[in-house]
């Protein structure tokens, strides 16, 4: 049986008590929902704008100011697709809405199974040295659709300088 990583939360967003560097006190375990029109499937963690199907509910940080981290520990992602063929990949980017914005990380999932990443030290995105960096998640599409209830859990802290 695979170790339990202590940083890890459940399905259900809780945060185990003894989490390192204190997720449980000071973190965040935010689900988010794609949409399901991929024009409009990307979805922001921390932004100034907010694509325009994703709904109110869902939380938006403020972009990353300088001086300012978002500490990523860990990324899950649950497609709800009817056929093996078409998985949902997505990208956590960090930077503006486009083309040009860095990658992090990668994950994909399909009907088989969600996909799940820990990290033992967090991906640390740092603030820019002047004006804002936006940090956000591009669901891509691949098979055809992108069907509702596709679901992306990010673990993080955010570090705001004061």
């Amino acid at each position: 049986m695979p170790p339990v990583s202590p940083g890890q939360p459940s399905s259900f967003g809780s945060v185990f008590a003894d989490t390192p560097g204190l997720l449980r006190e000071n973190g965040y375990v935010i689900a988010y929902t794609a949409a399901t029109v991929i024009a409009d499937a990307d979805v922001p963690i921390c932004s100034g704008l907010a694509p325009a199907a994703v709904t109110d509910f869902q939380p938006v940080f403020a972009p990353l100011g300088p001086g300012d981290s978002l500490n990523i520990y860990g990324l899950q992602g649950a497609h709800a697709g009817n056929t093996d063929n078409d998985p949902m990949v997505l990208a956590l980017k960090a930077g503006p809405h486009d083309a040009t914005a860095e990658t992090l990380a990668v994950l994909t999932s399909n009907r088989n199974g969600p996909w799940f990443q820990h990290f033992e030290l967090p991906l640390q995105v740092e603030g820019p040295a002047t004006g804002t960096k936006d940090v956000w998640v591009e669901v891509k599409e691949i098979g055809g659709n992108l069907p509702t209830y596709n679901r992306i859990t990010v673990e993080c802290i955010v570090v705001r300088k004061k």
